[in-house]
């Protein structure tokens, strides 16, 4: 929902889109990042094959989460 809210490109700050979202702009930035990770990290948590300790709290407030797959799946215990 929100990945979709920020690609209709209507130029919206954060902020508004937060809004329009009735939630706060850290949930929103914290719940977009999660559009962004690694395909194969993704399909492993949907399939509960995560660590135990990578848990939705954590994953959300992963602020220095790296842009890079490869990154992503190291800091995240799943390399």
């Amino acid at each position: 929902l929100y990945r979709g809210m920020v690609l209709r490109g209507d130029g919206s700050s954060i902020t508004a889109l937060a809004a329009e979202a009735g939630v706060t702009p850290s949930y929103f930035t914290r719940i977009l990042r999660l559009a962004f990770l690694a395909p194969d990290l993704v399909g492993a948590i949907l399939n509960g094959r995560q660590p135990p300790t990578l848990t939705a709290k954590r994953l959300s407030l992963a602020i220095a989460l790296p842009l890079d797959w490869a990154g992503q799946k190291a800091a995240l215990g799943m390399a």
